[in-house]
């Protein structure tokens, strides 16, 4: 299984989910972008850390990062593995201080939050890029090919899909294409 290494490029509040955060990664090479939605408390424990922020006391995955660390090991990656039913599965892999590498299932925003901590590398499968990712422009809009190429049926499934992805300038084009398609 191929893996593909992403970087965290954005967190901000979700529009279509009240009260979650979207969480972008993105690919280097292709400059594939995959969004996350995540919980607040998961996006906040990311956030302090990116924003190099220092709570007066330890929050939950700086706590398990001290024990990690006390206890010898530390996360060599992050490997977002599998999207099922649109739910990312994520596995942290950590290696012991024997040189032991032992995989956890942990939820995708848990694992990120983690990796951002231990500096460590976070991975996506190819399928899981293939699947969710979408490509974007030197301007950085998404790219596609001509609107002219779809069907009725295939602009309305790339909208349903731009949608979940909440990216809603590309959105607002494709529903432009898709009304100009109705009127002729």
């Amino acid at each position: 299984m191929n893996k593909m290494e992403v970087s965290v490029i954005a967190l901000a509040e979700s529009e279509s989910k009240k009260g979650y955060y979207v969480l972008i990664l993105e690919e280097s090479k292709s400059k594939k972008r995959i969004p996350i939605i995540t919980g607040s408390q998961e996006a906040q424990a990311i956030a302090i850390h990116l924003e190099r922020l220092q709570p007066a006391r330890p929050l939950t995955h700086d706590l398990f990062k001290n024990t990690i660390t006390q206890l010898g090991a530390i996360i060599k990656e992050v490997f977002i593995h599998r999207l099922e039913m649109e739910i990312f599965h994520a596995l942290i892999i950590l290696q012991t201080a024997d040189k032991k590498l032992i995989e956890i299932d942990a939820r995708t925003s848990d694992a990120i939050a983690l990796a951002i901590r231990f500096s460590c590398p976070i991975y996506v499968s190819e399928s899981v890029l293939e699947s969710a990712g979408y490509e974007i422009d030197e301007k950085g809009k998404e790219k596609k090919g001509s609107y002219a190429e779809y069907t009725l049926e295939e602009l309305e499934e790339l909208l349903d899909k731009i949608l979940k992805k909440e990216d809603y300038e590309s959105a607002a084009r494709v529903r432009d294409a898709i009304e100009r398609r109705k009127s002729n």
